[in-house]
């Protein structure tokens, strides 16, 4: 009837769109479990992404709470997709990363070629999109760039630990204006001032490294196992398996041992201001 593991990411969405029908309807779990003739504790575990229903028990929990047409398609393929680790979607779809970020206890980023979104200023974010030649119709660009920078919200949670390994060709491929990438080195001494946020430099002296294929975002949660997510020009992946864990945490260990300390990154940026503002 239902499997019980760890919660994945889709079975933690699924779990969370029928809380949200639910209390849509004024129904909790035990008035749900009643409609069901389910137990509440099968009701509840659904609802919490720890159990994934057979397709047959899922199509009746979404019937009963009223889903029909693509919707309930888009939730019954959900429930397939569930059945196992992992997940590749469109990049213009962000509610799975903001969904991870928010409830993330801790954040590991590696860029290395741009700064990564959750630092970016506005008119980077804006002259990134424009010189990549990938960005949304023009008069939806703001619309985008909002809800792209919204994310950053998340930065000003003290209880979030914020951990930014940036390879020195970030800082010095320019992006927008001198005065753009400015604004944007000041942005991450800001950032960095934080107590619950490093910022680190990869130097370009160390030559191969161990984050060399590209960059990555790790979040950790007291309520859901770690997830790694790739961003790509068009897709995102998320990994969660345990294996794909290990080989990234094996990556952040040694770029905490090899990356600048906090107090040189720091120099290394403001150096680089200070010749902006020289020339």
């Amino acid at each position: 009837m239902a499997e019980y593991r760890e919660p994945n990411i889709r079975a933690r969405q699924l779990g969370e769109r029928l809380l949200e029908r639910m209390a849509e309807k004024g129904w909790g779990v035990r008035e749900m479990s009643r409609r069901l003739e389910m137990s509440a504790q099968w009701v509840s575990s659904v609802t919490r992404g720890r159990a994934r229903p057979d397709p047959v028990h899922l199509a009746r929990f979404l019937t009963t709470l009223g889903f029909r047409g693509e919707e309930y398609r888009a939730l019954m393929a959900m429930g397939d997709e569930m059945r196992k680790p992992g997940l590749l979607e469109r990049s213009e779809n962000i509610r799975t990363l903001i969904g991870l970020e928010e409830h993330a206890d801790a954040i590991a980023v590696f860029q290395a070629n741009v700064v990564p979104g959750l630092l970016q200023t506005g008119d980077y974010a804006r002259n990134l999109a424009i010189e990549m030649g990938n960005q949304p119709d023009p008069d939806k660009l703001d619309e985008h760039i909002f809800a792209r920078l919204s994310r950053q919200a998340i930065l000003a949670r003290p209880h979030v630990r914020f951990r930014f390994f940036l390879h020195e060709f970030v800082l010095l491929l320019p992006v927008g204006s001198s005065s753009v990438m400015t604004g944007q080195l000041r942005q991450l001494l800001r950032v960095s001032a934080q107590q619950n946020t490093t910022v680190r430099i990869v130097p370009a002296r160390l030559g191969g490294h161990a984050a060399s294929a590209g960059h990555f975002q790790m979040m950790e949660s007291g309520s859901y196992q770690p997830v790694v997510c790739i961003e790509s020009e068009v897709t995102s992946l998320y990994l969660e398996e345990p294996q794909e864990i290990k080989a990234y945490r094996k990556v952040l260990r040694s770029l905490e041992a090899k990356a600048l300390d906090e107090a040189k990154s720091k120099q290394f940026i403001a150096d680089l201001i200070g010749g902006a503002d020289a020339r």
